[in-house]
């Protein structure tokens, strides 16, 4: 495994891990963490992007601005940015490499994935794993309460497993300059894979059904008995991913 600094315009620094199969390969993976997430998915990204590298594909993950060991603050975090990030990362990768790109999304990183990858030409397939693109419906039953107060313009603190944050109106507000639907259209004939529990219990699963409808080349997979963060399921995600990857871009067992 490398380990990265990709630094920004501002020259603040994404940090980035990039995990690189031992013979040759055609494709690079680029994988987005979800909202308070991490590169590392509570350690799940390494065995992960060791199945990929033995699949024939290089992995990178790395951390958005404010999240884990990259340079900025949480509190302003915003889908333009983080998508921002995503397009930082995707120029270092191809730049250096000259690979073609597939682009993972868990979740808010799956909006990330849309918001900043979905013109990109040099992108040949896309994964969403529990994405919103319901963005304000999807914040609202997340929030609750404190969606109200950010709708007022009040900035609100939170706590998680992670600790205490903060979350700014500039969140919210910036989802009115994203079009979902526009995103997903741009997408065109590229082979995308969806996957979704049923019983997410942040982002709906007619969310999945939403990208499914405006794709053209889509597969969904909507498991039973998984929550937003698929514990106990998450081997059976890395599966369907892993099964999908291999139909559409491994030919008799080599990197097409």
């Amino acid at each position: 495994m490398e380990i990265i600094d990709i630094i920004k315009p501002d020259k603040q620094k994404l940090k980035t891990y990039y995990f690189r199969p031992q013979d040759a390969y055609k494709y690079i993976l680029i994988v987005c963490h979800g909202f308070r997430g991490t590169k590392e998915n509570s350690g799940k990204i390494y065995s992960f992007a060791g199945r990929l590298n033995q699949l024939g594909f290089g992995v990178a993950a790395f951390d958005f601005s404010g999240s884990g060991e990259s340079d900025g603050s949480f509190d302003d975090i915003t889908l333009s940015g983080q998508a921002k990030d995503l397009c930082q990362v995707i120029d270092y990768m191809y730049k250096k490499y000259n690979k073609p790109i597939i682009l993972l999304g868990r979740s808010f990183g799956g909006s990330t994935v849309l918001a900043g990858g979905a013109a990109d030409k040099r992108i040949a397939g896309y994964i969403f794993w529990s994405t919103p693109v319901k963005m304000q419906e999807t914040f609202a039953r997340m929030l609750d309460e404190d969606y109200e107060q950010l709708l007022k313009g009040k900035t609100i603190n939170l706590i998680d497993e992670v600790g205490e944050y903060t979350i700014k109106p500039d969140i919210i507000r910036d989802f009115d300059e994203h079009n979902m639907i526009k995103y997903l259209s741009a997408l065109g004939n590229r082979p995308v894979l969806v996957i979704h529990g049923l019983e997410d219990e942040v982002v709906d699963y007619s969310n999945a059904e939403e990208i499914k409808n405006y794709t053209q080349n889509s597969s969904i997979y909507l498991v039973e008995k998984a929550a937003h963060r698929f514990t106990n399921k998450t081997v059976e995600r890395e599966d369907i991913t892993i099964r999908w990857l291999a139909d559409r871009f491994v030919v008799d067992g080599g990197v097409d």
